[in-house]
């Protein structure tokens, strides 16, 4: 049977952000850690079974952003086996929130960096 790319064995699944963490450059560290700050002052608490993963512009997928600025996915899934939802959140060196990489690059062509 054909396996999503979430679908993980445990051994694996189990990483934590520490983990994910130390492969991220400083740069992306201190974004991160800025996000999460908002994060907790807003109260946002993610729910029990979403997998959250954070992407910079080294990883292949997200090698269109620029230097500074993070992705993050979500898996959420559902009642049924091996479905779900991905959502994407961009975030820039300031920690401002895009929900789409259309809104990134239109953000990046009004900041004149295009």
């Amino acid at each position: 049977s054909r396996k999503r790319k979430w679908e993980r064995p445990l051994a694996v699944a189990a990483t934590t952000h520490q983990q994910q963490a130390k492969e991220q450059s400083p740069l992306t560290l201190a974004i991160l850690k800025a996000v999460k700050e908002q994060a907790e002052k807003r109260g946002n608490r993610i729910s029990y079974g979403v997998i959250v993963k954070y992407f910079d512009n080294t990883d292949a997928p997200y090698d269109w952003l620029l230097p500074g600025w993070v992705a993050e996915e979500r898996y959420v899934p559902s009642s049924r086996k091996g479905l779900g939802r991905i959502y994407k959140y961009y975030y820039d060196p300031t920690g401002h929130m895009y929900y789409s990489k259309r809104v990134v690059l239109f953000a990046r062509k009004k900041m004149n960096i295009i």
